[in-house]
């Protein structure tokens, strides 16, 4: 409980300040999403890493399915076999956005108990721990996550007989964060909004650069 009432309260410490440099609410969200996404920076970079490595083993991948589709267990083994060959670790890709809980747990606590002034708001967001009714944050919320999905999936190979559910789900999961952003603080709409979209920009950066010196990340094709 110490802890956690340390984190919140430096949380806090750090919104309060970028609020005092920046003159509103809004840009103090902004800063501090930036500022924890470079914290994170070292983990985005071996994030994009394995989605090139991801994209790299794809075809064999694929080859791979074919050839032990009446086998899972030795689909499962040989798969193995091939992701330790190349260095693939296909959950690499989740740290970034599970060290982001806690700092938006935290942020939810802080945004609910944070006294606020109307003078240092901006547009429609005075009270960062209101949901935002005007639809322009949900959008927003909707439409970064299907450009950090599609990016994703575009650089991982599919599963056999997947193909249909994630396409699905590409188009699923935005509605259900947008609905849930209508329901959420605004200010955790709007870290949610700038996190995705450093991501989306952090990736197509990284994935210009080759990959042991080959081409640069290749998307993965079904």
């Amino acid at each position: 409980m110490g802890i956690w009432h340390g984190f919140t309260q430096a949380l806090t410490w750090i919104f309060v300040l970028f609020t005092h440099w920046s003159g509103n609410y809004v840009l103090g969200i902004l800063m501090l999403t930036v500022l924890v996404r470079l914290v994170l920076l070292p983990l985005g970079v071996a994030q994009a890493r394995s989605m090139q490595k991801m994209a790299k083993v794809g075809p064999r991948q694929r080859e791979l399915q074919k050839r032990h589709k009446g086998d899972p267990q030795k689909l499962n083994a040989e798969m193995a076999k091939l992701y330790k060959e190349e260095g693939v670790n296909p959950a690499a890709g989740c740290l970034p956005l599970i060290l982001q809980l806690p700092v938006m747990y935290g942020l939810f606590d802080v945004l609910r108990s944070f006294h606020y002034k109307s003078n240092l708001g901006w547009l429609f967001w005075h009270n960062l721990a209101q949901p935002d009714h005007t639809f322009i944050l949900p959008i927003l919320v909707a439409g970064s996550t299907f450009f950090m999905q599609r990016q994703t999936m575009q650089m991982t190979p599919q599963q056999p007989g997947m193909e249909s559910s994630q396409k699905m789900m590409l188009w699923v999961m935005p509605l259900i964060f947008g609905f849930v952003a209508y329901r959420f603080p605004a200010g955790l709409a709007i870290y949610y909004v700038i996190s995705n979209l450093f991501q989306v920009v952090q990736t197509t950066v990284l994935l210009k650069r080759p990959l042991n010196g080959g081409s640069p990340g290749a998307e993965a094709t079904s």
